[in-house]
């Protein structure tokens, strides 16, 4: 038998099915075992004095106390007087965690700028390990330039110049060809390697 904290209850004959803990929808259910029942038995022996002082209906009080009977009657059968009597002996209420229903939390849409990151991404896992192996750095590939989506130079990699509808081109250790959406080609440059009109003055 599986129990809620408001003696809600089922029961199945294939319990190894299940973990301890089950939910279903926003209701927390546990598989009953001696501890458990003792502590619902406090809990329902604090329901009997809320009843007696005027805070709880005795409509409610009377649906707890019958769902509570056929767990007491289901538990006497399966664990018996004594195990339980020995459990509501020793447990100490204030310690016991019962289970509690997990909210449901709101899958968040991506914004635009999230999915156009996350194809750039794509483009640039698909060629990282011939580049790579062209002597490109992970950061020229990579790197975001810190929180600034505008900073130019060797901070920021061939992630940052992609955009949704580009492909990549052609991929040298010179540079990375990127095909635009009208077919115009641009190339990335290794930002680590001497280009070739580069002349360096000694």
């Amino acid at each position: 038998m599986f129990v809620a904290t408001t003696l809600e209850s089922w029961a199945t004959d294939q319990p190894h099915v299940f973990a301890s803990d089950v939910q279903i929808s926003d209701t927390a259910y546990r598989r009953l075992d001696p501890e458990y029942y003792a502590w619902l038995r406090s809990r329902m022996n604090l329901a009997k004095m809320a009843a007696d002082a005027g805070r709880l209906g005795s409509d409610q009080f009377d649906e707890l106390r019958s769902r509570f009977n056929a767990m007491h009657t289901w538990a006497m059968e399966h664990f018996g007087e004594l195990a339980l009597s020995e459990a509501v002996r020793t447990l100490d209420a204030r310690d016991y965690r019962p289970p509690v229903a997990e909210p449901d939390t709101p899958r968040r849409t991506p914004g635009a700028a999230e999915v156009a990151f996350g194809h750039a991404l794509a483009l640039v896992d698909a060629i990282r390990d011939r580049a790579l192996a062209l002597g490109w750095t992970h950061d020229s590939l990579y790197a975001t330039g810190g929180s600034s989506r505008f900073t130019m130079g060797r901070e920021r990699g061939l992630v940052c110049y992609l955009r949704p509808d580009d492909r990549i081109g052609e991929v040298t250790t010179h540079s990375i060809e990127i095909i635009l959406v009208n077919n115009v080609r641009q190339r990335f440059y290794n930002p680590n390697i001497d280009q070739p009109w580069i002349r360096r003055v000694r």
